[in-house]
């Protein structure tokens, strides 16, 4: 079940920046997740990047272009480099889209937030339509 905060404007073609953690044995990497893939399929165009801790919000921006920021993330309440990220790219464009596909423990953010309580393939189709308005 989603919980949308905020209310976004049309997207055009985003930039999906997914915020990844580093994998561990109890999540590991072998399950795709996220919301790119979805959203390029609903969206043509879409481009997306994966940003690891480290990332500089000038990097993640600078691929970005002009594009709005769909910023992806899982549990960021967990990972204080998220949460730090995530703030930057709200404040430097305030129609950036937040899909939180963990925990949604940390308050909402965005013009949109999404929390979609589980990173299921599934979970990333029902956020990428929402945004793509379908």
């Amino acid at each position: 079940a989603l919980v949308l905060t905020g209310r976004a404007s049309a997207v055009g073609t985003p930039y999906v920046a997914t915020l990844a953690p580093r994998p561990n044995i109890a999540v590991g990497d072998e399950t795709p997740w996220g919301v790119a893939a979805e959203l390029a399929a609903l969206l043509p165009g879409t481009a997306s990047g994966v940003f690891h801790e480290g990332v500089g919000v000038g990097e993640v921006l600078a691929a970005a272009g002009e594009r709005t920021v769909v910023a992806v993330v899982r549990d960021a309440h967990r990972h204080p480099w998220m949460t730090e990220v995530l703030d930057a790219l709200v404040a430097a464009g305030p129609d950036t889209v937040v899909v939180e596909m963990g925990l949604p423990r940390a308050e909402p953010r965005g013009a949109l937030h999404i929390a979609t309580h589980g990173a299921s393939r599934v979970c990333g189709r029902a956020a990428a339509e929402v945004i793509a308005g379908a």
